[in-house]
């Protein structure tokens, strides 16, 4: 009886700890399977449930924002869009461990899959050599999404800022004019607004 009482504590804790983890990355609610039996199927599902709940409630105190304009025509050389990342008062420490990113490209531009992440300090210094950035890009082009370990001013290596620098082009057949409906997402952070311009191809 013992036994059978732990496993079941043992299974609400696996689920709490799994929830808590995915709402904090910002992924959907998983609706674990019950076995409607008060055996460990249901205990992990309930223990997910609040979990989820938990995680969303702890919202990720950061500041995301777009690093200046970008412009490219239909069948250009193609941009770069930087994806900056703060703490609210910029000295705060946070380690948020493996987050999902998601970021949507404005319309009338398709993400080329190529990012590269950096520290840059409040003195335009910056860090590199980090981790590489293993991103996967929707059919359209429109949705990027990785997973990244995300730490500011837990050292004297990243402090300030987090900047990802990722690829950007005009699609073909894409009408000039500014967009402003992307949209950079980075765990249960608020999100950030990603704009760019399409324009005439001068050729």
């Amino acid at each position: 009886m013992t036994t059978d009482v732990q496993a079941k504590k043992e299974a609400y804790k696996r689920g709490e700890e799994q929830g808590r983890a995915d709402a904090l990355a910002g992924r959907p609610y998983a609706d674990p399977p019950r076995d409607g039996a008060r055996g460990e199927k249901d205990q992990y599902a309930n223990g997910y449930d609040w979990g989820y709940e938990q995680g969303r409630a702890q919202k990720l105190d950061l500041v995301i924002w777009q690093e200046g304009g970008v412009e490219d025509a239909p069948g250009g050389l193609g941009t770069t869009v930087n994806v900056c990342v703060r703490t609210p008062n910029w000295s705060e420490t946070v380690d948020a461990g493996e987050r999902e990113h998601v970021f949507t490209a404005p319309t009338g531009f398709r993400w080329n899959g190529v990012v590269g992440a950096q520290y840059k300090r409040m003195d335009q210094t910056t860090r590199g050599n980090l981790p590489p950035v293993r991103a996967e890009v929707s059919q359209d082009g429109r949705t990027l999404t990785f997973t990244y370990h995300v730490h500011l001013n837990t050292t004297g290596d990243d402090k300030d800022c987090l900047v990802y620098t990722c690829g950007l082009e005009a699609a073909d057949g894409a009408t000039p004019g500014r967009r402003t409906d992307g949209v950079a997402q980075i765990g249960t952070a608020p999100p950030a607004k990603l704009k760019a311009e399409v324009i005439e191809d001068e050729d």
